[in-house]
């Protein structure tokens, strides 16, 4: 088990010290300033900024797995939360104990909310990542797909879009290649629930 590097990013010196003696009493915690690198940030959702300071963290420590200590907070606002990258909440009221404990979990790539918002999110990033597949096919790939999924053959779409076959082949591969299917059966099979279309 290796060392798990934290920064803290609160703007009151109170809060910056509770935590950072809570982290520093684990053995496997190494607590850094700005001129080190560094895998968990933990930041004060007291702060008037807190949402400025976790976006401009973000954008300079890239790889960085935000940890927010905040009053509890309904799943509607912990999705919110992990919209704004934030990966994991701790409330004031139990820092001491579950602050190491959610940084391990930030340090290994897991998510630190309760089960029900970690399901949710799952299928919010799932659904997410769909429309992302949908939306990185070219324009007339997207014509094409609509075609295949209503099981047009090449021929028949050559001369609807009054293009060559050979061309429509060059996109039904390309399709099939961006969605990760084997075959034009396998991409109509999977529509609905793999890839949104209906």
């Amino acid at each position: 088990m290796g060392v798990v590097t934290v920064r803290v990013f609160a703007s009151h010196p109170v809060a910056t010290e509770q935590y950072t003696r809570a982290l520093a009493a684990q053995d496997d915690f190494r607590v850094v300033g700005d001129e080190s690198d560094f895998r968990v940030g933990v930041f004060d959702g007291e702060s008037s900024a807190v949402e400025a300071v976790l976006t401009l963290g973000r954008l300079k420590y890239p790889g960085m797995r935000p940890l927010l200590v905040s009053f509890p907070c309904d799943e509607n606002e912990c999705i919110r939360w992990l919209f704004r990258g934030v990966w994991g909440l701790v409330t004031y009221d139990r820092y001491e104990i579950d602050l190491p404990r959610a940084a391990r979990h930030l340090d290994e790539d897991q998510l630190w909310y309760p089960a029900p918002v970690v399901v949710r999110w799952m299928r919010i990033d799932a659904a997410r990542r769909t429309a992302a597949l949908r939306f990185s096919l070219t324009k007339r790939e997207g014509q094409i797909m609509e075609f295949l999924l209503r099981r047009f053959s090449n021929r028949e779409i050559a001369e609807i879009l009054s293009i060559s076959e050979r061309t429509v082949k060059y996109h039904v591969s390309n399709i099939l290649t961006k969605l990760r299917v084997g075959s034009r059966e396998e991409l109509v099979a999977k529509r609905v629930p793999d890839f949104g279309l209906s």
